[in-house]
């Protein structure tokens, strides 16, 4: 966790003056309102920006009573996610001087939770607790800390999910996980899902009545967000099983670009597909031997929910895909050091070097900025 924050807190010193809304990555000709634009928002050299500057906005903003909903690009998309951005305004109070420093809390919080709940899981099988360190490896986790998107609560939840289920705990902290995960991010209502199904296979009814019940705050906030947001017209469906991985893969990188940065970085997304495409078989695999416990009946939803992803942006970037099957990726690598069968750890090893590739190119900027 102290990683974590001094590297963020060098990017915010080196490269955002100072200014931690650097962190949202806020395009330079993303549209603000007024009340975050003067002395509030740092803007960086990128037109577009990135996914945090949404929840950015949506953390000044939950409950949409300020008129924000008009600067984020999928409102109803956005805001179905509001686990972060939310308990950061709650923390704050709504005190747009403090929440996003709450927002960066929350992250750092759950690195620490990862990180703790990772050594538990490699330690039960008579590995170093220090292996939990790789929690940091997780694109979920490199990138959020990078970019503040909202997905490394969700990568940390899934290993505690994993703890949990090897101990076969049905506590009140199972269920608070359960609660937030689809709160976080929509996929994780598949981590409910996976711990209803194996507490039905378990015949406890009890656990999988209060699992299922657990997705209810996700779903009435759903319901708030259809109510009060404009329809999301987006096509996220494939038009066939995996289309979005298939046209991923027959469209390339396309031509080599100049410099060598980016010819690396177009190789590293090749790489990084494989390991994608290594990791959908591997579930499979698991599917096919009918391995009935959580961390491989969640790994085979959520390969089953990628042959969904149509979306060619879904598909575009290491970044993307990696954040999204993130998931998917954790669960296979803890079936590694659960069987040690440590095949099922190259799907992330494999997405890994193109997101350190961007932290590579962070470290000469603030080499740089040094100088």
């Amino acid at each position: 966790m102290l990683g974590a924050a001094s590297w963020q807190i060098l990017n915010i010193a080196l490269l955002y003056a100072g200014n931690p809304t650097g962190l949202f990555y806020t395009g330079a000709k993303t549209s603000l309102p007024p009340a975050l634009t003067a002395g509030h928002t740092l803007r960086v050299g990128d037109d577009i920006g990135y996914d945090g500057q949404f929840y950015h906005l949506i953390a000044h903003d939950p409950l949409n009573r300020r008129g924000f909903i008009s600067y984020v690009d999928n409102p109803r998309l956005r805001w179905r996610r509001i686990g972060v951005p939310g308990l950061a305004a709650l923390l704050a109070a709504g005190n747009d001087r403090t929440v996003d420093y709450f927002y960066l809390a929350i992250d750092l919080a759950f690195v620490f939770l990862g990180v703790f709940w990772l050594s538990r899981f490699v330690e039960k099988r008579d590995r170093h607790p220090a292996w939990g360190l790789t929690f940091l490896l997780i694109p979920a986790v490199a990138v959020s800390l990078d970019r503040l998107t909202i997905d490394l609560p969700l990568a940390a939840i899934c290993v505690g999910l994993a703890v949990s289920a090897d101990a076969r705990a049905t506590n009140w902290q199972v269920y608070a996980m359960l609660c937030a995960a689809p709160l976080i991010r929509e996929t994780g209502i598949l981590l409910v899902l996976g711990w209803f199904v194996v507490r039905i296979a378990q015949r406890d009814l009890r656990a999988a009545i209060l699992s299922a019940a657990s997705a209810a705050p996700a779903a009435a906030w759903w319901l708030y967000v259809a109510k009060n947001t404009p329809a999301d017209g987006t096509r996220w469906l494939s038009s066939y099983p995996f289309s979005g991985i298939v046209n991923r893969t027959l469209e390339g990188t396309g031509d080599p670009i100049s410099t060598p940065w980016l010819r690396a970085a177009n190789i590293l997304e090749d790489v990084a597909l494989a390991g994608i495409w290594r990791a959908l078989f591997l579930a499979f695999y698991l599917a096919w031997k009918k391995r009935g416990e959580f961390i491989e009946i969640t790994a085979v939803l959520f390969a089953g929910f990628s042959a969904s992803m149509g979306k060619f942006d879904l598909w575009s970037s290491a970044y993307a895909t990696g954040r999204t099957l993130s998931p998917l990726l954790i669960l296979l690598a803890l079936v590694a050091f659960d069987k040690r069968r440590y095949l099922f750890a190259v799907p992330l090893l494999l997405v890994v070097p193109r997101i350190a590739l961007q932290y590579e190119a962070q470290l000469k900027a603030m080499i740089r900025g040094l100088r």
